[in-house]
């Protein structure tokens, strides 16, 4: 049998996912890293953006919010709030999800600081990964 990492996506709510795979792939606030079975011990921050894996031979992808992951050599665990796969996106919601969040930063003007202004860009960014997602799982 080939090596496996077990995969496990938790939410506040629960366990989203739980999976076997042979790769990971995952946004950090640092860039994008990737994970194989045998990785060295690993903790990192997430930002918002897609998760990559591959699971019975096949690639998956979902959207994940910002959160935490720690990976070692036989283990990738996922802490976020937001997850999302691309069955549970509705493209044109997400899409005006996007534009109102986008009108409402611009009319911030050159004043980029405050919580407001701070949750419009973490729902910019989370409609921005679902938009990804979803277009990345439409183009297999």
């Amino acid at each position: 049998m080939a090596a496996v990492l077990n995969l496990e996506v938790a939410t506040p709510t629960g366990l989203a996912l739980k999976t076997d795979a042979t790769s990971v792939a995952a946004p950090s606030v640092r860039g994008e890293f990737g994970v194989l079975p045998g990785h060295l011990p690993l903790l990192a921050a997430l930002r918002c953006g897609v998760l990559e894996y591959v699971a019975n031979g096949k690639k998956h992808v979902a959207a994940i919010g910002p959160g935490f992951v720690e990976a070692g050599p036989d283990k990738v665990l996922l802490l976020t709030d937001m997850i999302a796969t691309p069955e549970d996106i509705d493209l044109s919601v997400v899409k005006a999800e996007y534009t109102a969040a986008n009108e409402a930063l611009r009319a911030f003007g050159e004043r980029h600081e405050g919580p407001e202004f701070a949750e419009l860009e973490r729902d910019k960014e989370w409609a921005e990964a679902r938009i990804k997602a979803h277009e990345m799982a439409s183009a297999r």
